[in-house]
């Protein structure tokens, strides 16, 4: 039965009234969810009327879990992430046709996705929710318990993560990832050996690890700073530790997952006292620093940086509101995670479990009269929703978003939901960036002039300069990182090919034609400047 005439029948049965139809709505639009999800989070009805109403219009039936008990055959056929996200239960199998208790029998991508995943047929069941997830819990804290170690085997699993030899080595990595100004260390098993990696300027290198032998050790040691359960060895798990150095401390994140070789661990390492970099030192050109700084300083709007995973957008963000810092503006974050303490803003840390996430703190944020906020990052249309409505009362608002260039920003807001006519009220541009290896000044060479395809000089030979490596290096033939950037600031044309819904590529040749600096425009820049390779561009941007 079609959604409209669902709502209809709600109404005419008299089980909601017009006007509580019209908030369903507009919880639907906000949070965006289906109009049974809708129903159970404001609780207008009771969930027996709701699921007696469903089961009569959709011709379909309900089942009790009070007294059913998931087997783990049936739980099994799917995957646990998949269950507890979907919100879906195995109920019994016949023959090529599955049973599945659901939440919301309108949801028909969920029923293909069951036929997908699991090759049957699908009958699905009406269930309450609590019942559902007493259901899950109940199955899965049966099932994902470690194994009971004795008590003899836990001291001997601890007091090896305790010898002295393991202690030395992992404080001995510790501070050599420090000094080479790593980001993250990777410990990783393999079959006959265990490998550890640095993350150095954004490219992960091999050092030699201690001998095979010691790997659990290793581990069970991470665990044993982090306050971690070392006995738990299916589930992954989370942690963290100081490092305190004469120079500051150190704040080690630790995350730990189980593969089949064995534990996996990743350390990301961030220096508290770690000098902030100003916009003058993101490596962005005085052409594009000019534009920039015309963005940032206007009163309202929004300002969004772009780019993948690691390419400097929340530094970019932190430089921005040191530009914008002043005791008459009230300036507030919220972050996921918190980076770097800033003394002249109050920060907020996002917190799942809290259910402080970046929609309900940024719409907390708005009722204590903020200038300027910085959203670490949009994600949902819930986010995006609330950012625009700050931006149009008046708010600056910072923040970024996972899009490939400028141009692609403003296509990803219109498939999150957002309405074009109001993306063209109120973003007012957007930043691309990459970072790239910087090479290394004491050992950097000039090559032999060669012709680039795509350089701003594709029939001229050229000179620039390669990565030789040295001691000071680590024989990479790079140290530090610089960004390269595409400003793209909002103008009428743009505006209007917004609400046109105009794909990325027109707007990116729109802005081409109007001379805008893309992104390997400004990375060959710095290789004619001797800052960086045309090899380097190639691994950032995927082309030269």
């Amino acid at each position: 039965m079609p959604r409209l005439n669902i709502e209809q029948s709600l109404v005419k049965e008299g089980i909601i009234s017009p006007q509580q139809l019209q908030t369903l709505k507009l919880e639907q639009q906000r949070s965006s969810i289906s109009l049974v999800r809708a129903i159970r989070r404001l609780r207008l009805i009771s969930e027996d009327i709701l699921i007696d109403f469903l089961c009569q219009q959709l011709h379909l039936s309900k089942f009790d879990l009070q007294d059913f008990a998931p087997t783990q055959d049936l739980v099994s056929i799917l995957p646990r992430d998949f269950l507890q996200k979907k919100e879906v239960l195995p109920l019994f199998k016949k023959n090529d046709e599955l049973a599945v208790g659901i939440l919301d029998p309108l949801d028909s991508s969920l029923l293909e996705e069951l036929r997908f995943q699991t090759g049957l047929f699908i009958k699905p069941y009406l269930i309450k929710e609590e019942e559902l997830k007493q259901a899950l819990d109940s199955y899965f804290n049966q099932t994902k318990q470690p194994p009971v170690i004795p008590k003899e085997a836990m001291e001997e699993i601890r007091e090896e993560g305790s010898k002295p030899s393991i202690v030395e080595a992992i404080n001995l990595l510790l501070l050599q990832a420090v000094k080479f100004g790593a980001s993250d260390i990777h410990i990783e098993p393999q079959q006959d050996k265990m490998r550890l990696r640095l993350r150095i300027d954004g490219v992960l290198k091999e050092i030699t690890p201690p001998e095979a032998a010691a790997y659990k050790a290793f581990i069970s040691r991470i665990k044993i700073m982090s306050n971690l359960d070392i006995a738990e060895k299916r589930q992954p798990q989370d942690g963290r530790f100081n490092i305190d150095q004469e120079d500051g401390s150190v704040d080690v994140r630790v995350s730990i997952i189980p593969t089949i070789q064995g534990e996996s661990a990743v350390l990301r390492l961030l220096k508290k006292n770690k000098k902030l970099l100003t916009l003058d030192e993101l490596g962005i050109s005085p052409q594009n620093l000019a534009l920039y700084l015309k963005l940032v300083r206007r009163p309202s709007g929004i300002i969004l940086v772009t780019g993948p995973t690691g390419s400097g957008k929340t530094t970019s963000l932190y430089a921005s509101l040191l530009t914008l810092k002043s005791i008459e503006k009230n300036i507030i974050t919220i972050e996921d995670p918190v980076e770097y303490q800033l003394d002249f803003c109050r920060q907020i840390q996002v917190n799942p479990k809290a259910n402080l996430l970046f929609a309900t703190g940024l719409r907390s944020i708005l009722r204590h009269d903020p200038d300027i906020i910085m959203v670490g990052e949009i994600r949902d249309l819930e986010t995006a929703t609330i950012a625009i409505q700050a931006a149009l009362t008046g708010h600056l608002v910072l923040s970024t978003l996972h899009t490939i260039d400028a141009a692609s920003a403003i296509t990803r807001l219109v498939d999150m939901g957002i309405e074009p006519f109001l993306i063209a009220s109120c973003l007012h541009g957007v930043a691309a960036q990459r970072l790239v290896r910087v090479l290394c000044k004491k050992c950097k060479s000039k090559t032999e002039k060669k012709i680039y395809k795509n350089s701003p000089y594709p029939d001229k030979a050229i000179e620039v300069y390669e990565a030789k490596g040295c001691q000071d290096c680590l024989h990479t033939g790079f140290s530090g990182r610089l960004g390269i950037f595409e400003i793209m600031a909002m103008n009428p044309q743009i505006g209007r090919m917004t609400v046109e819904k105009a794909s990325s590529e027109e707007i990116t040749a729109y802005c081409r034609s109007q001379g805008t600096k893309f992104l390997d425009d400004d990375g060959w820049e710095k290789i004619i400047s001797g800052l960086t390779t045309p090899e380097e561009l190639m691994r950032v941007l995927g082309s030269t």
